[in-house]
């Protein structure tokens, strides 16, 4: 058995071998090429040499061969050709692309950066090496791309790169950038649109249109596209650059109450003379760039705004200027600066001023008048109506300046450039202010207060020298007001409500009160304040009359004088009010006493007519009686004489025989002789009622005092006791 196995052995191994020498032929012979992959063939004898830069074979040339071997059974001429390599198909995902380089074929047109496809897809991208080769296929980075899918690819002929689609999202716009192309047109910033590459997505018809390099106008809104951009080589390796660079910007979205202003990066030239360019219809809000190019929009800012919504806009093409709707609030008006329309002619210009001309002069004759009339009465002066006028108006060196044209700013009618006759009334507008400038005008009551007090807004007091050279500060409120219809004319004459009352109102007011208070002293200036205060009130009126502002009025807040002024006038006021209140007392008192008197007058009437013929008839008595008097007096004087001369006879007798008493019984006899004597003759009582008396002694030394006693007593009216019944106690 053993010796039978060892005999076929050899006929075994030999089998063996022709088994394995049959296999490797079949395999040399045949090639199986997987459902998923493509064969690579090379023949090495027998061939013909390739052109020189020739990469793959498509004559049967000795080298690499340009037909792949797709996936199946395929029948090799070995030893003559080879499979030298087996790849995989190249996959391309759903969200994909394919941009293929080839490494053989025609050189690149001069001023190109991707090839063409000149075989117009007979290769059926690129499937077919040998098609894309001899119908003239272009070495380089191909503009045509492959879409999602398997595609058996020579990868000796051809290198894939893959990139992504290009995704916008929603709140997005695309804004895409050719680095290939025709030049842009002379003067322009953007690529022109061209039809047929279907947002980008076909890099041939963009270049066989003549798409231009560099930023286009049209853009990409929301979506998904399959876009000619940057990929990545499958093999690895530097990124591919793509024909397209797409970059992401937000899409402009316009609030409630706001408004979009658009100014063109790109268009036709700008008139200079315009300020805002010409409209064109088309554009879909600025949406439609093509549109606004192709219809000669110009570059600058545009006359068109964007009402609130969302738009999806080239903002290389169009900058965005968001602005705030603009409100008019009651008690104001808006004056409307026109940056387009027709320029004004002269004639036009000549009319609107003789027409303005027209109004203020009218004004002018009415506040003149109420003016004049005022001063006269405060001045005291016969001022006629041409003197106010010409030195309040037209001697102003700041009105003159104004009307010999220190700025061109003209009131125009509608359709016209510049400062509108219309105002706007109150309301919320959406307005283009790069076309129209509205300036806001109260038409209320403003106030502007030079005031010492911390508030906002406001100046400084006055600081004015008076007459007799003391320093006062004055706080003036000024109250003033512009008229709608005036309201064009102000702006016109000086801009606005702010430059008025800074470059105007302040410095006309100082001045004016600085002159008026020069004129006077400071107590007359404080005393003499209601004057001052309408006098400067007719002044300031008349001046602002030129720049179409109503003056309500004028008041003078505060007159602060030097305090030692005030100290010295408060005193004198005090004196003067004491004098004055002393002088009303007494003329109180002397009105009382006249009063009084009128009262007593009129009470003792009948008596007082009584008395008047009393005082008559006691007159003609008077005269009866003074003639019986001078006789009366003439007697007595003649008697008086005669008896005086008597009297004195007697005294003097009566003197000597005094002393020859005194000198015979002493004084005390004398004194209580004459007692004696008097008693006698008044029959005066000496007894008392009763008598006390001290001592042992004599008692004639007190009789001449009992006697005494009992006389006054009955000087005195005292009634002494019936009877003599006195008693005598010792």
């Amino acid at each position: 058995m053993n010796d039978t196995l060892f005999g076929y052995l050899p006929y075994l191994v030999v089998g063996f071998v022709l088994f394995v020498i049959l296999l490797m032929v079949l395999r040399r012979v045949f090639a199986n090429v997987g459902a998923r992959e493509i064969a690579i063939k090379e023949r090495r004898y027998l061939g013909a040499k390739m052109p020189p830069g020739r990469v793959v074979a498509t004559e049967g040339e000795v080298g690499i061969q340009a037909d792949v071997l797709k996936p199946g059974l395929h029948f090799i001429k070995w030893p003559f050709e080879s499979v030298v390599r087996k790849v995989p198909l190249i996959e391309i995902g759903a969200d994909e692309l394919g941009i293929v380089e080839a490494v053989d074929g025609e050189p690149m047109p001069p001023g190109r950066n991707f090839a063409p496809d000149r075989a117009q897809n007979a290769h059926n991208n690129f499937q077919d090496p040998i098609a894309f080769i001899k119908q003239g296929g272009v070495k380089s980075i191909q503009l045509r791309t492959l879409p999602p899918g398997l595609w058996p690819i020579h990868p000796y002929l051809f290198r894939v790169s893959i990139t992504k689609t290009t995704v916008i999202p929603p709140g997005k716009v695309g804004i895409v950038t050719a680095s290939d192309g025709d030049q842009l047109d002379s003067g322009r910033l953007h690529g022109k649109a061209v039809e047929g590459h279907r947002n980008y997505q076909d890099a041939e018809q963009f270049i066989a249109n003549r798409g231009q390099k560099g930023p286009q106008v049209e853009i990409l809104t929301p979506g998904t596209y399959r876009i000619h951009t940057q990929s990545v080589p499958i093999e690895g390796g530097d990124p591919k650059p793509g024909l397209f660079f797409v970059r992401l910007y937000d899409a402009t979205v316009i609030n409630e109450n706001q408004i979009g202003l658009v100014e063109a990066l790109d268009g036709a030239p700008l008139d200079p003379r315009d300020y805002v360019a010409l409209p064109v219809e088309g554009h879909d809000n600025f949406q439609d760039c093509n549109e606004f190019i192709s219809k000669g929009g110009q570059r600058g800012p545009q006359k068109d705004i964007l009402l609130p919504g969302t738009y999806y806009i080239n903002p290389l093409v169009f900058k965005l200027i968001p602005e705030s709707a603009r409100e008019v609030k009651p008690g104001e008006v808006a004056v409307i600066v026109s940056n387009i329309g027709k320029d004004p002619t002269i004639e036009i210009r000549r009319e609107m001023a003789n027409k303005v001309r027209e109004r203020l002069e009218q004004e002018e004759r009415d506040q003149v008048s109420k003016a004049a009339a005022r001063l006269d009465k405060l001045d005291g002066e016969n001022r006629r109506l041409n003197e106010i006028q010409e030195d309040l108006i037209a001697n102003d060196p700041a009105d003159q300046r104004l009307d010999q044209g220190a700025h061109e700013a003209y009131v125009v009618p509608e359709g016209f450039r510049g400062i509108q006759e219309s105002v706007v009334g109150p309301g919320k507008y959406y307005i283009n202010t790069l076309a129209m400038t509205p300036i806001i005008i109260p038409t209320t009551n403003m106030t502007v207060e030079w005031t010492a007090e911390d508030v906002d807004n406001t100046f400084d007091p006055f600081e004015v020298i008076s007459k007799d050279g003391f320093t006062m500060k004055l706080e003036v409120r000024v109250v003033f007001r512009v008229k709608p219809e005036d309201a064009p004319f102000m702006v016109a004459k000086i801009g606005n409500t702010d430059k008025l009352i800074q470059n105007v109102m302040h410095p006309l007011i100082d001045s004016i009160f600085r002159n008026q208070a020069s004129e006077s002293s400071a107590m007359a200036y404080l005393q003499n304040r209601h004057e001052e205060q309408e006098r400067a009130e007719a002044r300031v009126r008349m001046h602002l009359l030129k720049y179409h502002v109503d003056v309500v009025n004028v008041l003078i807040c505060h007159i602060h004088l030097p305090e030692e002024l005030m100290k010295t006038q408060t005193e004198k006021i005090l004196a003067e009010q004491r004098q004055n209140m002393y002088n009303a007392q007494r003329e109180a008192e002397d009105k009382r006493i006249q009063l009084e008197r009128t009262k007593a007058h009129a009470d003792n009437q009948r008596d007082l007519m009584a008395a008047t013929v009393g005082v008559e008839i006691a007159g003609k008595r008077s005269e009866q009686r003074k003639a019986e008097g001078d006789g009366e007096a003439h007697y007595i004087l003649a008697t008086g004489k005669a008896e005086a001369e008597k009297v004195r006879l007697m005294g003097e007798a009566q003197g000597v025989a005094y002393h020859e008493q005194v000198s015979a019984l002493g004084a005390q006899g004398v004194a209580l002789v004459e007692t004696l004597r008097v008693i006698g003759e008044k029959n005066v009582r000496i007894t008392p009622d009763v008598m006390a008396s001290g001592g042992t002694g004599d008692g004639a030394g007190n009789i001449g005092t009992l006697l005494l006693l009992n006389l006054f007593r009955e000087r005195l009216g005292v009634d002494a006791p019936a009877g003599n019944g006195a008693k005598t106690v010792k």
